[in-house]
């Protein structure tokens, strides 16, 4: 009788562990992994990922290496921490971003069930879908929060660009030439000569929001390539 009662026990103290234990992937560095992934396509693929590797890429601090676990559960890296295809499609400096809204709907699946895109949601909206969704302490669930945010701004969704827009345009200097001819049939045809000077050090994701951005500042385009009113 008192060893069915302590199974019994045992149960309930699994089912309530299991009902408070972190649900989504998370690293204790979220600034490491958002660097992480800019650094992915700037470097050569390698072999496996390790203490080592991540060393020799400037990740010097012990809780690095939890990254390492949030990109297995994207899929990036297999369960030997070696790189997959996912990883070869990602390293594309064209649309890789785009390789990882699969795995971020299938690792979040419950988050796009109650929001049609939670990476656009307000943090008090994620701390809410978090808290019904996940569970942990309050450290372990902005842990996740963050991870979240830090794959989401790497990550194309649907014409959704990666990372957050500059909020004052063109970072660095850029000159605008232009040259009024003549076109057919009498209408005027702009030519526009556009030297633009980029700053080092930036990712692949920080160029193609100042290039989007020209295309809003300087030619009037808003998003879809329509031109604003």
């Amino acid at each position: 009788m008192a060893s069915e009662k302590n199974r019994i026990k045992e149960v309930e103290k699994q089912r309530v562990k299991a009902e408070t234990e972190p649900k989504f992937p998370y690293t204790t560095k979220p600034s490491s992994l958002r660097r992480l992934l800019q650094e992915i396509p700037k470097k050569p693929r390698p072999p496996k990922f390790d203490k080592n590797q991540l060393r020799s890429w400037g990740f010097n601090d012990a809780n690095d290496y939890s990254v390492l676990r949030v990109l297995k559960a994207v899929g990036l890296l297999n369960s030997n921490s070696e790189p997959t295809d996912l990883y070869a499609q990602y390293m594309h400096l064209e649309n890789g971003a785009a390789a990882l809204a699969e795995p971020m709907k299938r690792v979040y699946e419950p988050l796009f069930h109650a929001a049609h895109a939670p990476y656009k949601e307000s943090n008090d909206r994620l701390q809410n879908l978090f808290n019904i969704h996940s569970g942990g302490g309050e450290r372990a669930l902005e842990q996740q929060i963050q991870t979240f945010k830090a794959l989401a701004e790497n990550t194309i969704f649907e014409g959704h660009s990666p990372g957050p827009l500059p909020s004052s345009g063109v970072q660095g200097p850029a000159a605008v030439s232009t040259n009024v001819d003549q076109g057919r049939g009498g209408s005027p045809s702009v030519h526009i000569d556009l030297h633009i000077h980029l700053p080092e050090n930036k990712s692949r994701r920080d160029y193609e929001a100042m290039i989007e951005d020209i295309g809003r500042f300087i030619f009037g385009r808003t998003e879809g390539g329509r031109r604003d009113e």
